[in-house]
């Protein structure tokens, strides 16, 4: 499962990563009164029949700008909620995680709201959290292939990108960032090319998130990379003939939850 602030998502997988279903809430869309999000996911979790069923393992994926990566040589257990500082105004409201991090020799440090998480345990007790950074960079890495040079791997979910740099399969670089528009979201990927040397002719740009050819932010990236893909689902995940009519590359950080055991 994933939640943020504006989407409730979820994917069944079998045992061996089969897709069995996928099914996504858009959470206020058009209101002009919007509801919190804790009485939405409760009126899902009475309403939808599938989610009462008794899955084998369950892992719950958090979206938020709360979350920041620490080395392990750095990293000491009762520092979690300093590492947070920059991210977060106050924690008094928040439950702090840590993820592990072994593509990065590093921790995952975020913090999601406190009250939605306790509801989330009510119903799934012995749910898996994780922050979708972790698993994204999890997905990144399944779809990375030996002797293919630089790759630069981009999710888009909402106003927020993360982007990730791969040599062959080795992961060199990751960082989110917030955008307000198309003009903002290639400063940060242009950043990301000058400070490694990159070239827009030959090092290619993997793209993920519910964007499309038509959007602006994919016109302004092809207006200054050459070569741009739109991503696959993460190699371990076998649609199979289950999954249909919609582009793999919009539900990349759903599937990838499946990885993160």
């Amino acid at each position: 499962m994933l939640i943020c602030m504006d989407r409730f998502s979820y994917v069944i997988l079998d045992n061996e990563n089969h897709l069995l279903a996928l099914k996504s809430y858009l959470i206020n869309a058009n209101q002009k009164a919007p509801r919190k999000l804790d009485s939405v996911l409760q009126e899902i979790f009475l309403d939808d029949e599938v989610l009462k069923l008794p899955f084998q393992k369950k892992t719950v994926g958090f979206i938020n700008n709360k979350t920041t990566f620490v080395p392990n040589k750095l990293f000491a257990v009762e520092e979690v909620d300093t590492y947070l500082i920059n991210q977060v105004s106050s924690l008094e409201n928040d439950q702090v995680f840590v993820d592990e991090l072994e593509l990065m020799d590093a921790k995952n440090v975020y913090s999601f709201d406190q009250n939605i998480y306790f509801l989330l345990k009510s119903y799934l007790p012995n749910a898996r959290f994780v922050h979708n950074a972790t698993s994204v960079v999890k997905g990144f890495s399944f779809n990375q292939n030996e002797n293919t040079g630089k790759k630069v791997c981009i999710n888009v979910k909402e106003n927020h990108l993360q982007i990730a740099l791969f040599d062959n399969q080795e992961l060199i670089f990751y960082n989110s960032f917030a955008f307000q528009n198309e003009k903002d979201f290639i400063y940060h990927v242009m950043l990301v090319f000058n400070q490694f040397g990159l070239n827009v002719d030959s090092n290619s740009v993997i793209l993920s998130g519910q964007i499309t050819k038509d959007s602006k932010i994919y016109r302004m990236l092809f207006r200054y990379i050459n070569q741009i893909q739109f991503s696959k689902a993460p190699s371990a995940i076998q649609l199979g003939g289950n999954y249909h009519g919609i582009p793999t590359h919009f539900f990349f950080d759903l599937f990838s939850l499946g990885l993160c055991e």
